[in-house]
């Protein structure tokens, strides 16, 4: 009986011992989309940080056909216009139209944010994964670089920086990330480190890979997960910092419109015209909201110490 019963369990088409998962394995990228699909807050933050972002980008489009006015056009008639048309979001103390300014402002803010993102982790994954690879004396000294630049207090190297360079989006992202790769750079030396002494580098370098390609190749792939984490969390960060820069009048200038200063020009109208406050205001934390529940749902989807 015992026979039979074993035969007839091992015939059974769609058996499966008890205990163990029919589930066909996963790759670590499609396990992780997968965490970050069922986190529905997450996932909605990033299509809302998406959304922002592809209507910075068509500006002119929205411009064109939607608002019928330019960010530094001047009405001195329809000064402080209350919301309604055809001025949806209401005038600033120019006549200017809020909503196209708000448009055209979040293709500045934005583009300054992802672009200090993108110098930020190409310095810092280039320093940190020499550091990483190479270690001794190579390690040692650009380390020591790293401590430094994260020593000196980011706000009097921004004011230092904005006071020699005259502030536009693209030397504004490059001041931010004069401060912000050194971070980044210790988080991949790190990554580096755990990496580079596992099975699979050595049986590479055993073969006689050239360095280059070891570290294009193995590492930066492994790298990777750490780097989006990074930039995730980063841009939130980086439209903070904007902001407060362009209230202390060391970022983007007008009449070039940014979340910022449209900000900072509204604060002396606030009780007389509070809509010019409110929307730059819902832009900035709507955004920054959003990138912050975004870049957790990417590094709780990227830990494998929550793997299931």
């Amino acid at each position: 009986m015992i026979g039979q019963s074993r035969v007839a369990e091992l015939e059974m088409p769609g058996a499966a011992v008890e205990g163990v998962s029919s589930r066909p394995a996963q790759s670590y990228w499609n396990e992780s989309w997968e965490r970050i699909r069922a986190n529905r807050v997450g996932l909605a933050a990033g299509i809302l940080i998406l959304v922002f972002a592809l209507i910075a980008i068509a500006a002119p489009l929205f411009s064109a056909l939607l608002t019928h006015f330019l960010p530094q056009t001047i009405d001195l008639d329809v000064t402080f216009h209350p919301p309604g048309k055809p001025n949806w979001l209401g005038t600033d103390e120019l006549g200017r139209d809020t909503l196209t300014r708000l448009i055209w402002g979040g293709r500045v803010t934005l583009g300054v944010a992802f672009l200090t993102v993108a110098i930020s982790l190409t310095v810092g994954s280039y320093v940190g994964m020499l550091a990483g690879y190479y270690g001794k004396w190579v390690d040692d000294i650009l380390m020591r670089l790293v401590d430094t630049v994260l020593a000196i207090p980011a706000i009097f190297l921004f004011i230092l920086m904005s006071i020699l360079f005259r502030p536009n989006p693209i030397t504004l992202a490059i001041i931010i990330a004069s401060v912000g790769w050194g971070g980044v750079a210790r988080l991949v030396r790190g990554e580096v480190l755990s990496v580079k002494e596992r099975d699979f580098i050595l049986a590479t370098r055993s073969i006689g890979a050239r360095d280059f390609r070891l570290m294009l190749r193995h590492l930066l792939p492994n790298v990777l997960p750490v780097l989006i984490v990074s930039a995730s969390l980063g841009v939130g960060q980086i439209i903070l910092i904007e902001a407060a820069l362009d209230f202390l009048g060391l970022g983007i200038q007008p009449p070039t419109p940014s979340w910022g200063n449209m900000l900072t020009n509204a604060e002396s109208y606030f009780f007389h015209s509070f809509w010019l406050v409110i929307w730059p205001g819902i832009a900035i934390f709507a955004t920054v909201l959003a990138s912050n529940i975004f870049g957790n749902a990417i590094r709780d989807a990227f830990d494998p110490r929550l793997k299931s």
